[in-house]
């Protein structure tokens, strides 16, 4: 397959990047209403519990798992699409995995942080034991389906493609969304009161501009992928090698004419 990227499916993708990052904040906040009774407050970077959740509430945790459980479900489900042999369903779940950033998922544990190190940390208590377990849990999520998009990617200069297709998401992410968005506006006050779903109007706006810009875009995330010139070649080689044998088979069938 060749990756192919066109003004419309790069707004959909960057778009379902945001959309991933949002959505993967909203997970733990959901669920610690469930456990908790109340929103937790958040921003473009942290979340937390309402007052006093966590020291009374033990399952109050499962909200810190909830984020990672979100997104590597949905890395999972791209996963899968990629075994599928349409170029649409495979160009879905090219876009979850890549829009899911991956490369955020690996480097948040190596340097000692991120979700899973903590949440295991706060159980264990062991912050050294959190780190070796939680690496290795994440490791073993994201590795492969990321060597699967690895091996979908025909283009030319191969390890390009690759790494700005897990770099891009992951930059612009963090300059938009934690650069601008959070730094520039939201700690500067720029509609910051709290609104719905525990969040600063500014979140809630964002998030709703980028599932209209998505909505606008996302029928051509199925045209990610399409098949490689290479690879429609052999398609029309096999069908003319077999065409002959359909002649014969024909012919076998026909009356002998009368002599």
């Amino acid at each position: 397959m060749k990756v192919s990227l066109t003004p419309k499916n790069s707004i959909a993708l960057l778009s379902l990047s945001f959309i991933m990052q949002e959505t993967h904040e909203i997970a733990h906040t959901v669920v610690g209403r469930i456990i908790c009774g109340c929103w937790g407050k958040r921003n473009f970077n942290l979340w937390g519990l309402c007052s006093g959740c966590s020291e009374v509430e033990p399952l109050s945790i499962l909200a810190t798992f909830a984020g990672p459980f979100y997104t590597f479900s949905i890395i999972w489900i791209g996963y899968f699409l990629l075994f599928k042999s349409s170029p649409k369903l495979k160009s879905i779940g090219f876009a979850l995995i890549i829009a899911s950033m991956p490369l955020s998922r690996i480097l948040t544990p190596i340097f000692g942080s991120g979700d899973e190190i903590y949440a295991l940390n706060k159980l264990w208590n062991n912050h050294t034991l959190a780190w070796i377990v939680g690496l290795l849990f994440v490791f073993a999520l994201v590795i492969p389906p990321v060597v699967k998009v690895w091996n979908v990617i025909g283009n030319k200069r191969k390890i390009l493609w690759f790494i700005g297709l897990l770099l891009v998401p992951f930059l612009m992410t963090g300059a938009i969304v934690f650069g601008i968005l959070q730094s520039l506006l939201l700690e500067n006050g720029v509609m910051n009161a709290y609104w719905i779903l525990g969040s600063p109007k500014l979140v809630t706006v964002w998030l709703t501009f980028l599932i209209i810009v998505f909505t606008v875009f996302s029928k051509s995330i199925s045209t990610l992928l399409r098949h490689s010139p290479e690879n429609k070649d052999n398609n029309t080689t096999s069908s003319v090698m077999r065409s002959p044998l359909k002649g014969v088979q024909g012919a076998d069938l026909k009356a002998a004419p009368p002599f």
